[in-house]
This record gives structure tokens, C-alpha cells and sequence, in this order.
């Protein structure tokens, strides 16, 4: 632990048997046949995605998904040898790339799948074509579907290996989208299948869609945010529990009187006499200014609120009510009580937003069983 002491006092740790358990209680949860797809772009959510692919086995998961190529690229350069799978757009010369490294494309749409077809001519390409069933985002509109199709039965070297589509409200239940969203799919599916196009593999299911169940036989399930556990949620096959732990230490602490103004702008004045720490952490770190005078951490055991205005590199807390509070103390930002889910609604956000906002400069620090590395462009 000494490298971590030699580094900086805030960083955040991520627990590799967390991960681990979550992905399990998740793939257990699916039906018969369904097969779990590993969704680890923006580095795992902020994770980082190399550490978290190595702890992914072909039997718990069928596929990694990334959105850009150059993030598979970096999964497959590390020697992940699990199938990959890109979301995003690729362009024309991305191709080539792609297939070199044994990595699909996700083809959103007919400009996208001209490239891909210009490819085939030249070597077998395999592909999970995406359908728009009404994000209206990327993916292939009812409309294209005969140019699509076309498209398809001219290059014989092409093969549909999947067809997916995404949902845009699958966390509210009583949202009815989601079944006009399914309803679209299917019989979008049922053209492509009248016109021959019938390839073994589905998936539509988000981690909203997968934990309330809408994952069908057979199907594989795109789950993301749900593997890193933004807060605890119960499902029948177990808890999926928070992966990361994000702390930092009591750096400077002074005594104010009543009446004192702390932080830019002096949006905040002691009421009493207060003890006011300073820890070394920042919106440069990744922690959101909407949460000036307006979060907790934990400090041993205990709450203390943010006081003034969360600087680029520096925050304050009040920790009068923490009467034992010393220089040196640990202070969980996020982690134990204080979940991401706690600090996106505080923040206007989502817990997507909160992991992938962690910054570079805070250094992942893996740990497993009592044992721990380092990994932060700073340390290296």
C-alpha cells in the first residue's frame, strides 16, 4: 500500500470480487438460453474496463461491448480474447481495423452498412445490424428497410450475425414506450425474416430492461450500469452490491468562528463555531460543483456536510459533529452509505454521469482478497 501513499490520498478503489459477484447474480437472473453481453465502454464506466474484462469468463458472458473501436482495440491489445462488440459509429477506415482484431461491428444504419457491404467484396464480414424501434438515435428506420435488405442479398460474403435495438425509458415501468419499442422490433424482425434475413442471435434488453425481466429465451442481454452497482438493488438470484469505494483524507483543519465565510463566492457562513476541513479533491477530480453546499461524506461512521463552493482542486467539509476528526482522516466521497444514485440526484444527474465523471487524475486502485495495485497515469 505504500505506492498508494506515495501517489495522492485520494483515489478510488475498486473491488474486483464485487464486480465479479454482481456479473454472477445478473447472468443467473436470465432466462433459459440468454446469454449475458458485458457492456464496458468510457473504460467501465470509469471502472477500468481492461481490469474488469479479465475477470469476465465465457461461461458467465457471451460478449464485450464497447461503443468506440478504439476501446475494443484496447480491450483486444491487453489479451481479452472474449468477442467484441462495438456499438457506436466506425467509419470507412475503421473497418478494416475492426476485422483485423476479430471485433464486430454494430452497423447502425444504411451509409454505415455501404462501407461495410464495399468490405465484404473483398473478405467474409460478419455484423449485428441495429434497428431503430423509435429512440431515434442510430439504427435502421422502418423505411430503409428495403434498401437495407437489398444491400444485404447483394454481398454474399456479409453475415447477419445479430439483430439489436435499444430502449430509451426501459427504468420506468409504467412508461408504455417500451412495449411500442418491442412491438416495432418485431415487425421489423418479421420483414427481415420474410425477405430471408433470420440471424441466430437477439438482444434488446438494457440493465433496466434485464432486472425487470423483459429478456427473452434465448436472447442476449446488453447490461452496463447494473454490473457496477450505482446503488444496492435485490433481484431474486442475490444483491448486486458497489463495485467502487472513492476516498480522500483530511488534509488541513482550522477552527472558524460564527459568522465566517468559507469557500469562492462565500456562499457559505458558519453559523457557530465550526471546524472546517479542507480535503484535496476537486470538480477537476470529478466532483460535481452542483454538490457545493449541498452533499455528505462519511467520515468515521459519521455524515458531514459540504460547506462553500467545491473548488477545481479542494473541498470543505464541517465537521463539528465529528468532535474526533483529525488531519489525516479517511473521507469517503463515494461508497458505504453514500451511493451514486445519492449523489446524481444531488447533483441533476444520473449515475451513469457520477462513475464516468471520476477523472483520469484519480488513480484505480484494484483490490481482491486483501490484495491491491495501482493503476493512474500519474503513478505509473
Amino acid at each position: 500500500m505504500s505506492t498508494l501513499r506515495e501517489s495522492r490520498p485520494t483515489y478510488a478503489v475498486i473491488d474486483l470480487g464485487q464486480f465479479e459477484r454482481n456479473v454472477d447474480v445478473i447472468a443467473r437472473s436470465l432466462p433459459e438460453g440468454a446469454r449475458l453481453v458485458a457492456v464496458l465502454k468510457a473504460d467501465g464506466y470509469g471502472h477500468g474496463a481492461v481490469e474488469l474484462a479479465k475477470r469476465l469468463t465465457a461461461d458467465r458472458v457471451a460478449m464485450i461491448a464497447t461503443s468506440l473501436l478504439e476501446e475494443a482495440l484496447e480491450l483486444r491489445h491487453a489479451g481479452i480474447e472474449l468477442p467484441l462488440l462495438v456499438l457506436g459509429p466506425i467509419t470507412r477506415e475503421q473497418i478494416r481495423l475492426a476485422l483485423d482484431n476479430r471485433i464486430t461491428i454494430g452497423v447502425i444504419g444504411p451509409e454505415e452498412l455501404a462501407f461495410v457491404c464495399d468490405a465484404a467484396r473483398e473478405c467474409d464480414v460478419a455484423i449485428h445490424l441495429k434497428l431503430d424501434s423509435g429512440m431515434g438515435r442510430m439504427g435502421v428506420v422502418e423505411s430503409e428497410l428495403p434498401r437495407v435488405i437489398e444491400m444485404i442479398r447483394a454481398t454474399p460474403r456479409l453475415r447477419i450475425d445479430g439483430i439489436y435495438t435499444h430502449f430509451a425509458n426501459a427504468d420506468d415501468a409504467a412508461d408504455p414506450f417500451t412495449e411500442i419499442q418491442i412491438g416495432n422490433y418485431d415487425r421489423m424482425l418479421a420483414v427481415l425474416r420474410e425477405a430471408g434475413i433470420d440471424p441466430p442471435l437477439h438482444h434488446f434488453a438494457n440493465s433496466a430492461a434485464t432486472l425487470r425481466g423483459l429478456v427473452r429465451p434465448g436472447d442476449f442481454a446488453r447490461v452496463g450500469i447494473a454490473m457496477y452497482g450505482p446503488e444496492p438493488i435485490t433481484i431474486a438470484t442475490g444483491t448486486i452490491e458497489p463495485v467502487l469505494r472513492w476516498r480522500t483524507e483530511i488534509m488541513r483543519l482550522k477552527e472558524l468562528p460564527a459568522g465566517h465565510a468559507v469557500g469562492y463566492g462565500t456562499t457559505f457562513h458558519t453559523t457557530r463555531t465550526s471546524r472546517i476541513a479542507t480535503l484535496p479533491v476537486g470538480y477537476a477530480d470529478g466532483y460535481d460543483r452542483l454538490l457545493s453546499n449541498n452533499a455528505e461524506v462519511s467520515i468515521r461512521g459519521k455524515r458531514a456536510p459540504v460547506v462553500g463552493r467545491v473548488s477545481m482542486d479542494l473541498v470543505t467539509i464541517d465537521v463539528t459533529d465529528v468532535a474526533d476528526a483529525v488531519i489525516g482522516d479517511e473521507v469517503i466521497l463515494l461508497g458505504d452509505s453514500i451511493t451514486a444514485e445519492e449523489l446524481a440526484k444531488r447533483s441533476q444527474t444520473i449515475s451513469y454521469e457520477v462513475f464516468c465523471g471520476i477523472s483520469a487524475r484519480v488513480p484505480r486502485v484494484y483490490a481482491e482478497g486483501g490484495t491491491f495495485h495501482i493503476r493512474s497515469r500519474f503513478a505509473e
